[in-house]
């Protein structure tokens, strides 16, 4: 199969284990074209509760590109995919400064609700490190 079929597989197949699994071979061999079906299998709605491989596999990129998914996943998504999208952000040695301003906006404006998790607050303090 070439790289084209195996990224045509990833974003139609129906099952998350052959996803997750073609995702992470994908990932580990940098094929490229890799990182635009990642984020758009992400960012799909019916896939809100199965994308933590999908963002770890995000993670063998360069995701300077990415960073206000990544931060939006850090400040919004479950358990998993925050610590997933927050590892990934780690790797991240550059980025469009519009994309840093917008995603520390945002950063502001979750950081300042009350009502947060624990487990979130921690997140969002190693990401407020980033920022620095």
């Amino acid at each position: 199969m070439s790289a084209s079929d195996d990224l045509r597989t990833l974003e139609t197949t129906a099952g998350a284990a052959e996803r997750n699994t073609l995702a992470l071979r994908l990932a580990e061999e940098k094929t490229p074209g890799l990182g635009a079906v990642l984020v758009r299998l992400i960012q799909r709605p019916d896939l809100a509760d199965k994308r933590g491989a999908l963002v770890h596999a995000l993670g063998y990129l360069d995701c300077s590109d990415h960073v206000g998914l990544l931060v939006e996943l850090v400040l919004t998504a479950d358990f998993e995919v925050a610590h997933e999208a927050l590892q990934a952000l780690e790797t991240v040695e550059e980025a469009d400064g519009e994309d840093i301003e917008q995603a520390f906006d945002r950063f502001q404006a979750v950081h300042a609700q009350p009502d947060l998790p624990a487990w979130r607050k921690e997140l969002l303090e190693d990401l407020a490190e980033m920022f620095d």
